[in-house]
């Protein structure tokens, strides 16, 4: 689940009557200034002048500076004078899962539950969990128990309707991605989900306004998420022409120049223009971002291919079918 824009989103909820230097950390978040929010927020929860608001607030900054292996050693060693302590034990939790460590995640978390069962973001992080670990009825069963605790916070709703976009619950997804608009009407995320979703009912017209309607608010607020980009250019390759895509591509570009996604679309565009060596080109760079993206092989093995070169072709379609006999492993 991508959650750039989330920050902002939060940021209008920050809590103005918190005392320094909580209130300092707050601040700089709103600014985006999230390596001076991480120090001061730091000595909120560890001054005990914090409440949990600003330890989830101090998680969003690892979000963004990805710093998990330096947090995780205040963490842990925080946990050694305060083993109970449901601040330290989320936080470091929540490193954990944000490295893939999942397990450990879980143990900690456990932990947490077991001091604070009411506390939303322990069953939000559980489900986050979950996620990772296929769990879908998990994933929903805690979102929901997040959602009852804390019914303001939009982005349950959008993680809720995500979940049901992935199951092909389009009706209840759109539902869920409702309810997160009402408690924040400018979400770019949402609308870019609901996008999504309206896209896989053959809904063009809506997801074309949904699309449009997050990169307006993106544009508005100085985001730079490059997906609803990407996403309204696929559609736009599909329903009108490679041609009407590629303005759309070249700002997710401009946005992300390694993304794997912008690369290998704008790729597409190129070769159904017939531009083969520019395609090639945005396939290797699709590769050297991802190079676990299997279609990109494909692609740029055919190309390959198609000029002559029957040695690199045939490494590339190995390396094809190797990548989508994996993925046919690995899914359930």
């Amino acid at each position: 689940m991508r959650s750039v824009i989330l920050l902002f989103v939060l940021a209008a909820s920050l809590n103005a009557q918190s005392p320094p230097p909580c209130q300092a950390g707050l601040d700089q978040v709103k600014r985006g200034d999230y390596g001076s929010a991480q120090g001061s927020l730091w000595s909120c929860v560890e001054s005990g002048a914090g409440n949990p608001t600003h330890t989830f607030y101090l998680t969003l900054t690892y979000r963004e500076l990805k710093n998990y292996d330096s947090g995780l050693s205040k963490a842990n060693a925080a946990l050694k004078q305060t083993p109970d302590s449901v601040e330290m034990l989320y936080l470091a939790a929540f490193l954990h899962y944000r490295q893939g460590e999942n397990k450990d995640s879980m143990v900690l978390l456990s932990k947490a539950y077991k001091q604070a069962p009411d506390d939303w973001r322990v069953h939000q992080l559980f489900a986050l969990n979950y996620i990772t670990f296929k769990m879908n009825e998990a994933v929903e069963a805690e979102l929901k128990k997040a959602i009852a605790l804390n019914p303001t916070n939009a982005e349950l709703e959008y993680q809720l309707g995500r979940l049901y976009f992935t199951l092909n619950w389009y009706d209840k997804s759109i539902a869920a991605m409702k309810l997160a608009l009402a408690i924040t009407p400018e979400y770019p995320e949402v609308y870019d989900s609901l996008g999504l979703t309206y896209e896989a009912l053959q809904d063009v017209k809506q997801a074309e306004e949904c699309y449009a309607k997050a990169i307006e608010l993106d544009r508005k607020h100085g985001m730079k998420d490059p997906w609803p980009l990407i996403n309204y250019a696929e559609l736009l390759f599909y329903q009108e022409s490679p041609q009407a895509s590629l303005p759309l591509l070249s700002q997710a570009l401009e946005i992300d120049p390694l993304s794997p996604d912008a690369n290998y679309q704008m790729g597409r565009v190129m070769r159904a223009l017939h531009r083969n060596a520019e395609a090639e080109k945005y396939f290797e760079k699709t590769i050297d971002a991802d190079p676990a993206f299997a279609n990109a092989y494909y692609q740029l093995g055919t190309l390959v291919q198609k000029r002559g070169d029957s040695a690199r072709a045939t490494v590339l379609l190995d390396r094809f079918k190797v990548l989508t006999e994996k993925t046919k492993k690995t899914t359930p």
